[in-house]
Formats: structure tokens, C-alpha cells, sequence
């Protein structure tokens, strides 16, 4: 009954300062809005990642050229068929397909779109992970003829023609030559995805063969290779074995580098990690700013009820009971300044994450914990007040002007 009449008086002096009570929350309100808002964020930047992941492909390698040594760089150090051919009878690549791109655009009639046109060949929807929604993906057929068949996003599709029901519709590629027409054969699903190499990373993926795109840009030999181990415990030694082989091929080191998007992931990963700590530091910072703003009102609160507290004393409460009555008081003022603080960190991370473009994902174990970490910031800013007030001589306190 003790502690159900000391809540019930904290809320009465509560509502009794309400400006001061507020301004007393205000520092609580920012730390514990920081941390759930912090957290959300990061929650939702990790999902992203995965999900890009998910959606770039798995157990995926990437074969590069190091321009970092490009002025060692000879005509015979680019990558050519033969190289797909020599990698492809090392154990445990599952699929291996060249990489080619350009910039270039496409128009229907007078809508015309930058877009990045990307080379691919049958195993290239397997390795990268496209999801053909309408149609179908390039095909042998397609390279070993030359076709000029064109598989677009449903991005492009509806931006060009308003639908995506638009197979075997017709869009007219730029290019050195001319402009030449393409037949649609595919829609694919645009996937907006963070780990897309080089210049169509943020861009719709549009694929022809990829002997077409080669043709058009005249050239004979690759950017890259992309690659698909079978096991992802065998990612690094593949890559060095790749990169050991096309050294001797082309009898020339530090020519070529390997990227593991596995590793790419942990290191992004890693760095929002480290943001999400600082920033969480710099909440703390504020939760501690919060807690020392509490001591100081309760403080302020123990001078101005010196007599009430002379007056308990006198007629028999003791010390235990005026410091449990401060205790509860100022834990009270933490956790409604707690729980308003996750309710604006919940509405601040929605807003930014919709910014941002990425999902925030709101843990009820963390928001639980937002809220228990201000009651008990409360409590351990409050003993001070309390104990001061508990150890006041109850003659001294009846004396009090």
C-alpha cells in the first residue's frame, strides 16, 4: 500500500509542475528517442544488406582488372575467352560467365532512358539471381546468333510503355553504329541492389547477349569474370587459385584482383556496426545529460518540501520510507520521459528510414530495454536527492522557512 500511495503522490507532484517535469524528461526524451531511433536504423540498414545480398547472389566471385597498376598494363593482360575457359576446369566453380557493360541509352518513340547495357549468356541469370517476370532470359541461341534481343526491367518497361505486358515490342539502342532496334524477349524484376558492380550499381539491370553487346562496342576481350563456387567454404581458395592462374596465363602479377561479395558484406556491415556504437555513445551522452537533470530537480524538489519531510519524520516515517517516496518519484519521471522517448524514437526512425528508402526495424526486446534503462537511470540518479532527503534532522526540517 506504501508504494501504490508514494506513486500515486509522485504523479500528483508531477501534474502539479508539469512544465518543469517536462523539462526535467527532456533530456531522457532525446537519449532514449537516440537509441530506439539508432537502433531501428540499424537493424534496417542490416536487413538491407543481407536482402541485396540475397538478391546480387550467393557464393558469388568477382574477377577484375587492378587499374590500381594500370601503367604496367599490356594489350595481351585483358581478359579473353581463353581465360573463361582455363578457370572453368578449376573444382568447384559451378558457373563462370564473362562480364561486359556500357553506357549507352534506349528510347521508344521520343522516351529515352540512360541505361547501362549489361552482356549476358544463359549461366548469367543463374549466377546473378534474375527474376524474369515476364518472358524469358538470354539464351545460347541468343549469342551464338548475335541476336539482338534485349531483356529490360519492369522499371524501364513501365517508364517506356506504361505496361509490362510489352514482349516482343520493339526499343532502339544507341551506339557508335547507329541506332539499332531491339526485340524485347524478357521483364525482369527491378531490384535496386547496393552490391551491383561496376557502372550499373543503383541502375535497372538490361541485358543482351552477350556477343552483341561486344559487337556493338567493338571489343573483344572482358571486363571482368563473374563466377559461382558451389561451396562457400572453398571462396577463398578458388579466388586465389583464379587469380595464380590468370597470373601465369598472362605472365604478369598484381594485374588482377578477386572480390568476394561475402567479405564485401561483413566489411559494410562492420562499418554500420561502428556508426551505430558512436552514435549510441553520443545517446549515452544524452541519457547522462538527462540523468544529472534529474538529480538537480529532485534536489530542487527535496529544499522545497523540507517541512513535508520534517512532518513525516515527526509523526513516526522513517528514513526507508522517504527514501523509497523520492526514489519512486524520480524513477517515475524517467520512465514516462522513457516512454515518451521510444514513442518519438519509433516516429523519428520511420520518418528517416522512409527517407532513406531502407525498412526500420523496431526490436520489442530493445524498446523494453530503452525503457527499463530509464527507470533505472532514474533510480540511480535519485539516490542522491532521496538520501539527502532521508537523512534530514526532522527538527531542523520543522524549522525550515
Amino acid at each position: 500500500m506504501l508504494i501504490i500511495e508514494n506513486i500515486r503522490l509522485a504523479f500528483s507532484t508531477i501534474m502539479a509542475n508539469k512544465m518543469r517535469s517536462f523539462l526535467t524528461m527532456l533530456g531522457m526524451i532525446i537519449g532514449i528517442s537516440a537509441v530506439v531511433a539508432i537502433s531501428a536504423m540499424g537493424n534496417g540498414g542490416k536487413y538491407q544488406i543481407e536482402k541485396s545480398m540475397e538478391q546480387f547472389g550467393t557464393n558469388r566471385l568477382l574477377v577484375f582488372m587492378n587499374w590500381e597498376n594500370e601503367k604496367d598494363l599490356r594489350a595481351r593482360d585483358f581478359l579473353e575467352e581463353r581465360d573463361i575457359q582455363a578457370i572453368k576446369r578449376i573444382e568447384g566453380i559451378e558457373a563462370i560467365t564473362p562480364y561486359y557493360e556500357n553506357w549507352t541509352s534506349i528510347k521508344v518513340e521520343d522516351k529515352y532512358m540512360d541505361i547501362v547495357l549489361v552482356g549476358a549468356n544463359r549461366d548469367s541469370q543463374f549466377i546473378t539471381n534474375v527474376e524474369i517476370l515476364k518472358g524469358r532470359f538470354i539464351n545460347d541461341n541468343d549469342v551464338n546468333n548475335y541476336r539482338n534481343n534485349i531483356v529490360i526491367s519492369e522499371k524501364e518497361a513501365r517508364e517506356l510503355f506504361g505496361s509490362i505486358d510489352i514482349l516482343g515490342e520493339i526499343v532502339t539502342v544507341d551506339s557508335y553504329r547507329g541506332d539499332i532496334d531491339f526485340r524485347i524477349v524478357g521483364i525482369s524484376k527491378y531490384e535496386d541492389n547496393l552490391f551491383s558492380p561496376g557502372m550499373n550499381a543503383g541502375t535497372a539491370q538490361v541485358y543482351v547477349p552477350l556477343s552483341t553487346v561486344m559487337k556493338i562496342f567493338n571489343e573483344s576481350t572482358y571486363q571482368g569474370i563473374n563466377m559461382k563456387v558451389s561451396d562457400r567454404k572453398d571462396m577463398d581458395r578458388i579466388g586465389d587459385q583464379v587469380i595464380g592462374l590468370l597470373e601465369r596465363l598472362h605472365d604478369n602479377k598484381d594485374m588482377y584482383m578477386v572480390v568476394n561479395m561475402e567479405e564485401m558484406l561483413e566489411i559494410v556491415a562492420g562499418v554500420i556496426k561502428t556508426i551505430s556504437r558512436v552514435l549510441a555513445l553520443i545517446a549515452g551522452i544524452a541519457l547522462l545529460v538527462g540523468g544529472i537533470g534529474i538529480m538537480n530537480i529532485m534536489l530542487v524538489s527535496v529544499s522545497e518540501r523540507v517541512r513535508e519531510i520534517g512532518i513525516k519524520k515527526a509523526i513516526g516515517a522513517r528514513r526507508n520510507t522517504i527514501l523509497v517516496q523520492f526514489l519512486i518519484e524520480s524513477s517515475i519521471i524517467s520512465l514516462l520521459g522513457g516512454i515518451i522517448g521510444v514513442a518519438f524514437g519509433v516516429g523519428l526512425s520511420i520518418l528517416i528510414s522512409s527517407l532513406l528508402d531502407m525498412p526500420p526495424i523496431i526490436s520489442v526486446r530493445e524498446v523494453v530495454f530503452a525503457s527499463l534503462l530509464s527507470m533505472t537511470l532514474g533510480v540511480v540518479f535519485g539516490v542522491y536527492p532521496a538520501n539527502r532527503a532521508a537523512k534530514m534532522d526532522p527538527i531542523d526540517a520543522l524549522g525550515h522557512e
